[in-house]
């Protein structure tokens, strides 16, 4: 008798799944996916191509606009620059999707990304002035010096040699300029190796993120928890970034003080709490600063 109501809710199940997520209820053009993968084995995701590839792909197929389910994720690509330019300019008129929020959310839940009412206001009140304008200005010679390095090694390169890569590349570039005006760190990102433990970690820790992108929130949250690779992934970033708290604790508080201008870490461990236990049981209004916890979130979101 349990085998078969087992059965049966599996079958269940499945069929839920397959109407929920896996039949498509648009006239919108679209490739005919496979039930659980929807198109990734079409995209060639899977297998390294990039989603600027992807997406043009798709385009020569099915024109301007299509649907593409990518696993769980099922989402219209606007492909006209015309339409784009329309969607923007009436963007209130849409509806505005949380996914990626609610992505971040599974992954690093104490990011200020993620955060809303009071809690979002006591961390952006430490987080947003180092963005102002006058802020990034002050570190304009670092920026240039980092893409001056990355155009350098483009230049060294054989003249036969098509990169395929420059998005990744240029995501590595705002690691690397990150690293510098967050933490005072060097993450070796355009340097071609690959012998930065926390590199790797964090590159391995956002590929996760893309694959949890394909996921329902039950079945990510599921993989976290039984997952040895993510464990051991979070384990070396957190290693690293308390490591970095705990050097920026050494620094006086003089120092601290004149940093914290310009420099995310020193803003953020300015404003930790001495008695964190405390500050914990305090009400969302009455708290102050941050916890450690909290500082290692939106470390977290700025290297992500």
């Amino acid at each position: 008798m349990f085998i078969i109501l087992t059965l049966v809710f599996v079958s269940l199940f499945v069929l839920y799944v397959k109407h929920k997520y896996f039949t498509s209820r648009r006239s919108i053009p679209s490739l005919p996916g496979h039930f659980l993968f929807g198109n990734l084995f079409q995209s060639g995701l899977l297998r390294g191509t990039s989603l600027p590839q992807v997406y043009a792909s798709f385009k020569n197929k099915l024109g301007d606009i299509y649907e593409i389910k990518l696993g769980f994720l099922h989402a219209i690509i606007v492909g006209d620059i015309d339409d784009v330019k329309y969607i923007l300019t009436h963007r209130y008129i849409y509806d505005q999707s949380n996914f990626a929020v609610e992505l971040l959310g599974v992954f690093i839940p104490d990011g200020f990304i993620t955060l809303k009412g009071a809690k979002f206001k006591r961390h952006a009140s430490i987080i947003m002035p180092l963005f102002r304008h006058g802020k990034i200005l002050s570190n304009f010679d670092l920026i240039i010096n980092c893409t001056d390095e990355l155009l350098n090694n483009w230049c060294s390169s054989s003249l036969d040699h098509i990169h395929c890569d420059i998005l990744q590349q240029c995501q590595n570039l705002l690691l690397e300029i990150f690293g510098f005006i967050g933490f005072d760190y060097d993450f070796d990102t355009l340097g071609g190796t690959k012998n930065n433990e926390l590199t790797e970690a964090l590159r391995n820790y956002i590929a996760m993120m893309q694959l949890g992108a394909y996921l329902p929130n039950f079945l990510l949250r599921a993989y976290m928890k039984l997952s040895p690779k993510y464990r051991r992934i979070q384990t070396t970033i957190k290693r690293y970034l308390y490591r970095m708290i705990e050097q920026e604790l050494t620094e006086t508080p003089e120092s601290r003080a004149q940093r914290k201008k310009t420099s995310l870490i020193a803003s953020l461990v300015a404003s930790l709490q001495i008695d964190e236990q405390a500050e914990e049981r305090k009400s969302e209004e009455e708290k102050k600063g941050l916890i450690r916890r909290e500082i290692l979130g939106e470390m977290l979101v700025s290297c992500c």
